[in-house]
């Protein structure tokens, strides 16, 4: 029971998250849950441990073939969309950035900025993070989807 409501759950995400503007903390953070759910789900045990999954024991895997595609075309779905949607998330903080030097600095501004420097040093590290995070979405998940359903999805000619 919980695989489909982990799926419907995904599903919901991936409808959502765009319309809200990009926060990469906790949409990471979220979204790791989700790839190690899936990914312990799928064999039935915990990808970090290897313990059995509770309801699992003594059975061969989590998911049954159909919930298996369904899981990939929602994590491929995924992919692609957190692309888009941290995207934005540069343009999103050029705007805030925009509006904070358009204000008028104060004393203390000028002071914090002459000693400690600006922030742009900062926000690259944290920008090249989340692309890090980006290229990480589903990693689990996909790597283990692979060796599943190898052979048994034709993706081109011959396949």
């Amino acid at each position: 029971m919980q695989i489909p409501y982990l799926l419907n759950i995904a599903l919901a995400l991936s409808t959502y998250l765009s319309a809200f503007p990009p926060d990469p903390l906790p949409t990471f953070s979220l979204l790791r849950k989700l790839d190690h759910a899936f990914a312990s789900l799928l064999h039935g045990q915990d990808a970090d441990t290897g313990d059995s999954l509770p309801g699992f024991q003594g059975n061969k895997g989590g998911m049954s073939r159909t919930e298996m595609v369904r899981c990939k075309s929602l994590v491929e779905g995924m992919r692609v969309l957190i692309v888009e949607v941290m995207s934005r998330e540069s343009s999103f903080h050029e705007e805030l950035v925009m509006e904070t030097e358009a204000g008028e600095q104060t004393g203390t501004d000028t002071e914090m900025e002459s000693a400690y420097g600006t922030n742009e040093s900062e926000w690259n590290g944290e920008e090249l993070e989340h692309n890090m995070d980006v290229a990480r979405v589903f990693e689990k998940t996909i790597v283990q989807l692979g060796e599943l359903l190898k052979g048994s999805i034709g993706y081109g000619v011959g396949g």
